[in-house]
């Protein structure tokens, strides 16, 4: 279906005769997505929660003083923005804001508060989706998953409308976000006999805090009380106290046994002491290698499975919408978060995909590093599949958020005498994302050393990732009272999202600002701070992935941090 393809509905307008309107397809699948099956149409009293992007304004005027912010060599430095000015520069215009609502409204739908940070959140029944969408909602199944959603393969709005939406979803997004191996898999990898687990040491291939402080030559402890780490929460994940306390007095620093950490609840984010393996790893090596600062639990609802006998709403839109939205409302948020989800690129929408990248630009401006990790499967993506493109051809698969510019991505190494790229880590070039300015250069050099090597498989022009790289095999870490070993680059993002954290506690001791946006001092002054790593490659669609080479590659990124040198550049 053609995006210029119009139609004519119906619209009862409050007070007024029913009068039609000229309609536009906004996006539309050309199949159901791999993995998913439809299985009948939705009941038209299921209820949905929907977010609504709205046409922002001034967002070349941010990105452009983004970019000024976060050069080392330009003379406004540091000087981030306020969540106030932001807002201002990028509020939606009045116009958009009454077009949009009255189109909601005349279909009866209930809006969920003011327009935050570019969206509305409404409610919605299948009815009336299905009618102002001109579409049907439909029950799909994911069979890996054990889940099922509400989602249509089309929507449209009307063209009057088409100016001043950027974005409706749950529609057509069949995004399956993922994270670390599940309790099985960690189990399996409980192995390695750990005889002197406070030892200083990562050649026999086990990876503590200490292990970790001292390959990466931290010897700081923070000393601000201003400083905030944020781990995020997604997908039912918990953070266990109990198990933190467990692995702290195991394997933390001298006196850190009493170290803990806070818990926000967003759009219906839960909490339990019941520990899972993804938040036990980031919160005990955030925890573990920045204490004592502060480190809080952004724990995020949003996914939750569809139940048709429940009078509950499918929102199952991944969850960054309602954590970015939560933190534009906050004064005074993390100066650096940890997250360690991933989602295939192509099964997010470009337009979804484009519109949460803007929010993450927002945290940028505001001087918040966002570290996300790229993925552990290799070029095949944030886990192994077939590498089955949208088109059915086959070829190298991106992972989103780490294909966003606005954020840092962290690829994996295995631990030893000689630090090595991890084979899982993901890495290439974005499908939707061109190769930002602050990275061209570094990615123009890895081109022309890989040659004609997997020519056809990659997009030469798209954002590169990951820019930095970590260790990511071999994790200890308590698990429901256990001690069991893990990996994967969700064991890389707290690591290097920890050292990141403790460059911005030794600026703010010193009344300075934060990073913030990470990137451009990265692939410039920071280069000098990493260590480049050179060997080893990943694999995935049938080939042996990239290769780690001289600078920069798409599987270690920059290389992997050395504290000390970071933060005399800092």
């Amino acid at each position: 279906m053609l995006a210029t393809t119009l139609s004519l509905i119906a619209l009862a307008m409050p007070g007024a005769s029913a009068m039609t309107q000229a309609m536009e397809v906004k996006h539309a699948l050309s199949s159901v997505p791999a993995g998913w099956q439809h299985k009948h149409a939705a009941a038209d009293d299921a209820k949905l929660t929907l977010h609504v992007g709205l046409k922002e304004n001034n967002l070349d005027k941010l990105q452009e003083r983004l970019l000024e912010i976060s050069d080392p060599y330009h003379g406004d430095y540091g000087k981030h923005l306020t969540r106030q000015e932001i807002e201002a520069l990028t509020r939606p215009s009045d116009e958009t804001i009454s077009n949009v609502q009255a189109w909601l409204k005349s279909h009866g739908v209930t809006v969920d508060g003011p327009v935050n940070s570019g969206f509305l959140k409404i409610r919605a029944t299948v009815e009336q989706a299905n009618k102002m969408l001109d579409t049907t909602y439909g029950v799909f199944h994911n069979e890996a998953r054990n889940r099922s959603s509400l989602r249509t393969t089309s929507y449209s709005v009307p063209v009057s409308l088409r100016k001043h939406i950027t974005t409706i979803q749950p529609t057509t997004l069949f995004a399956n976000m993922v994270m670390t191996p599940s309790e099985g898999a960690l189990a399996a990898r409980d192995n390695a006999k750990v005889d002197n687990r406070a030892a200083g040491t990562c050649s026999n291939g086990v990876v503590t805090p200490a292990c970790i402080n001292k390959s990466y030559n931290i010897t700081y402890t923070p000393t601000s009380k201003k400083s905030l780490l944020g781990v995020t929460g997604f997908l039912n994940e918990h953070a266990s106290q109990s198990d933190l306390t467990s692995f702290l007095k195991t394997y933390g620093p001298s006196g850190s046994a009493k170290g803990n950490f806070s818990v926000e609840l967003i759009n219906g984010g839960t909490t339990s002491d019941v520990g899972t393996g993804e938040a036990d790893l980031d919160i005990q090596y955030t925890v573990g290698l920045t204490w004592p600062m502060k480190n809080v639990f952004l724990s995020t609802g949003g996914e939750p499975p569809y139940d048709p006998s429940q009078d509950n709403p499918d929102n199952g839109n991944e969850p960054y919408l309602d954590f970015l939205s939560y933190l534009a409302t906050k004064d005074n948020i993390p100066q650096t978060i940890s997250s360690s989800y991933a989602d295939q690129e192509l099964t997010v929408p470009q337009d979804y995909a484009e519109t949460v990248c803007t929010q993450f630009m927002k945290l940028g401006a505001r001087g918040t590093t966002f570290i996300a990790g790229s993925g552990d499967g290799g070029v095949s993506g944030a886990q192994q599949t077939d590498c089955h493109q949208k088109d059915g051809s086959i070829g190298f698969v991106p992972t989103f958020p780490s294909t966003c510019p606005w954020i840092t991505s962290v690829g994996g190494t295995n631990p030893g005498s000689t630090e090595t790229a991890d084979r899982i880590s993901t890495g290439g070039f974005s499908n939707y994302f061109p190769t930002p300015d602050y990275q061209a250069a570094a990615v123009k050099g890895y081109l022309a050393t890989l040659g004609n090597t997997n020519q056809g498989l990659y997009n030469a022009s798209g954002r590169g990732f990951p820019d930095v790289a970590a260790f990511s095999e071999g994790f200890r870490i308590v698990l429901k009272g256990r001690d069991v070993g893990i990996g994967g680059t969700s064991a890389a993002t707290p690591t290097f999202a920890a050292v990141v954290a403790l460059l911005n506690d030794y600026l703010l001791s010193q009344g300075k600002p934060t990073l913030g946006f990470l990137n451009p001092f990265l692939y410039s002054k920071g280069v000098a701070g990493l260590k480049d790593i050179t060997s080893g490659h990943s694999y995935g669609c049938g080939t042996n992935g990239f290769s780690a080479v001289k600078g920069w590659d798409p599987i270690t990124g920059l290389g992997t941090p050395n504290f000390g040198k970071l933060k005399s550049l800092v």
